[in-house]
């Protein structure tokens, strides 16, 4: 999850500079609502620094998301095991803290307001396109984080990228590698082929029966259907069981009325902001001000002069805030205003500001009109949360021993559902995901014939399943897949043929006679690409890219080889000369471009290296 809250934070830092919001984190001890102290204090030492138990757990937990997110249901269960995740997580921690110590002794830091910047700029922090608190604790709280945490992993991921930048960038290149990079990149070659078809063979080839059984016998998994299995289900979840639940009037009200004795004010402000930054910011602020005061749109200046480029083009929106989002100059500034106001210039360390109190929340409690909607949401809730948990310990009871899990269903109130057949890999929804997939093949339920423990597939929503039909792994009648096999075994004889045909006229080339002699011999036509280059089209693609693998011609003798085509053909190839290309024949700004590149390339191994010499000099103790 961390690192999926930075790939999405980057993205508009890197593209603009946000004039000012700086949130500051006063979430009084949240540190201990996080921490387990007991694994706090196991891990691995690395020179000293730890790495706690806790954060090889999150690590884990972040590693499980990563390979979800990108490969979904189909991943094997035991690729997702602890286990198999922990050592690649912990090296990867070891190496992040080795890389952060070095930053930090090598002077580098990160600025804190830029942190900021970036976390209330991150889309999956905002709400209707603002930073919304609520929901980024709620989020790190997803993942055992604070946001002191979070805000210390960003810091040092700056610090790690700023090591990474220094050494990667250090890297060069010199004249004479250029030099060598451009002739063999821009090389030309002179070559002569023709090529032997499939056609020319097909016709000598013939397919007996024994060489069919044959094939039949030794690749009999290719002629065998997977096996199959069909299950019914019951799926019982809390979102379900919730529409089917009616909320009266009467509980609604009475739910207000309970809401309204516990409500407690917590303001929040909807803040706008026009930012100006440099010497001057003072004397633009207040010429804006004079503008507002005469009645110029906050918006449309805000627009038109505000340096934060973050929120300019929404009318200086900066979202809400319970007073503790923005440097204590700003918050004052706006507990003053009343809605709809507009403060004189304010300095903070980002700059000076003109604050407008857009709107205010929460200092009064919502009307019932207001609250119904989300009353009746979190009545229906409720009641269905307390029914899930009622009906999960029936429903395990229920289908232990069930002969039949439509009885089960009924006694609960559900439905049961049948799959039809489906096998391990070919599925789709719910057969393709992982725990139903391996609860349905698993012993217990395949071959015992019991219904399968409970599978959890969301934490509100969990399945049971029973197996109805199986068809085990069959290998098909071989006159049922004779006409399939015959094709595969023609098609292997013509290769061969083909093969050795080539290998026989690379053997006579070798020792001494013509690709034009033995071209005629064969009946086929030699084709001749000279000065030709690596994107040449006129060539066939397959014999291009083949004469480039070749070495180079020596003392003016041809080297020959051959290959085969996409077609299935093969190609007799005489690589007859070499060009390298002079530097002048790639146009400066090219040349500027492919040094760069290369420096590039160097300052990855650089990086690497370090990365390395790190690892062996560390102190790593577990």
């Amino acid at each position: 999850m961390l690192q999926e809250l930075r790939d999405k934070s980057t993205g508009m830092i890197a593209k603009v500079i946000i004039g000012f919001i700086i949130v500051i984190f006063a979430l009084f001890g949240t540190e201990a609502l996080f921490q387990n102290y007991g694994a706090a204090n196991k891990g691995i030492a690395v020179n000293g620094e730890k790495i706690t138990e806790d954060d090889i757990a999150r690590g884990i937990q972040s590693r499980k998301q990563q390979i979800i997110s990108r490969y979904g249901d189909s991943v094997p269960a035991e690729y997702l095991t602890d286990e198999k995740l922990r050592q690649p997580v912990i090296e990867g921690l070891i190496q992040r803290a080795l890389l952060s110590q070095a930053a930090k002794k090598g002077g580098l830091a990160a600025n804190t307001a830029a942190i900021n910047k970036e976390i209330v700029s991150a889309p999956v922090f905002q709400q209707d396109g603002v930073f919304n608190q609520d929901r980024f604790v709620q989020l790190l709280r997803y993942q055992g984080l604070t946001p002191a945490k979070y805000q210390k992993a960003l810091a040092e991921d700056t610090v790690i990228n700023q090591l990474q930048f220094a050494i990667a960038n250090s890297s060069f290149v010199t004249p004479a590698e250029l030099k060598n990079i451009i002739g063999l990149s821009f090389q030309s070659r002179d070559f002569s082929y023709f090529v032997i078809p499939t056609e020319s063979v097909e016709k000598s080839v013939v397919v007996e029966d024994q060489d069919i059984k044959a094939n039949y016998d030794a690749n009999a998994a290719t002629y065998t259907t997977p096996e199959q299995v069909a299950v019914d289900y019951v799926e019982l979840s809390i979102g379900e069981l919730a529409k089917n639940i009616t909320v009266t009037d009467d509980q609604v009200q009475k739910q207000f009325e309970q809401n309204s004795k516990t409500f407690v004010a917590k303001t929040e402000r909807q803040a706008a902001h026009i930012l100006f930054e440099g010497a001057d910011a003072q004397k633009r602020a207040e010429e804006v001000k004079a503008k507002l005061a005469a009645g110029e749109d906050f918006a449309k200046l805000a627009s038109e002069f505000s340096a934060d480029s973050g929120s300019k083009n929404q009318g200086g929106d900066l979202g809400f805030s319970s007073g503790d989002a923005f440097p204590a100059e700003f918050e004052a500034a706006l507990a003053k205003l009343k809605v709809g106001e507009i403060s004189a210039p304010v300095k903070t360390d980002a700059g000076v500001h003109i604050i407008k109190l857009v709107s205010e929340r929460g200092s009064k409690a919502p009307t019932f009109e207001e609250s119904k909607a989300s009353i009746v949401d979190q009545l229906k809730r409720t009641e269905a949360e307390a029914q899930f948990g009622v009906k999960l310990e029936k429903l395990k009871d229920l289908a232990y021993n069930a002969d039949s899990l439509n009885d089960v269903a009924k006694e609960l109130g559900l439905t049961a559902q049948n799959t039809g057949l489906f096998t391990k890999t070919n599925g789709k929804d719910l057969t393709a995901n992982n725990a139903f997939v391996n609860a349905a093949f698993s012993t217990e339920v395949l071959e015992q014939g019991n219904a399968s423990e409970i599978i959890e597939l969301e934490p509100s929503r969990v399945v049971v399943l029973k197996k109805t039909d199986r068809k085990p792994a069959q290998l098909q009648p071989l006159d049922l897949v004779k006409d399939q096999i015959a094709a595969v075994v023609r098609a292997e004889k013509v290769q061969v043929l083909l093969s050795k045909q080539a290998t026989d006229v690379v053997a006579a080339l070798n020792a001494g006679g013509s690709i034009a002699d033995q071209a005629k011999t064969l009946g086929f036509e030699v084709k001749s690409a000279a000065g030709v280059t690596r994107s040449d089209s006129s060539a066939d693609r397959d014999v291009l890219q083949y004469a480039f693998s070749l070495a180079a011609p020596s003392a003016g003798k041809s080297v020959f080889g051959s290959v085969k085509t996409a077609k299935g053909g093969y190609a007799v190839v005489a690589l007859n000369g070499v060009q390298l290309a002079g530097e002048d024949k790639v146009p400066a700004e090219q040349r500027a471009a492919i040094s760069q590149q290369l420096a590039n390339i160097n300052g990855e191994y650089d990086f690497k290296s370090y990365q390395t010499h790190l690892q062996e000099v560390a102190k790593i103790k577990n």
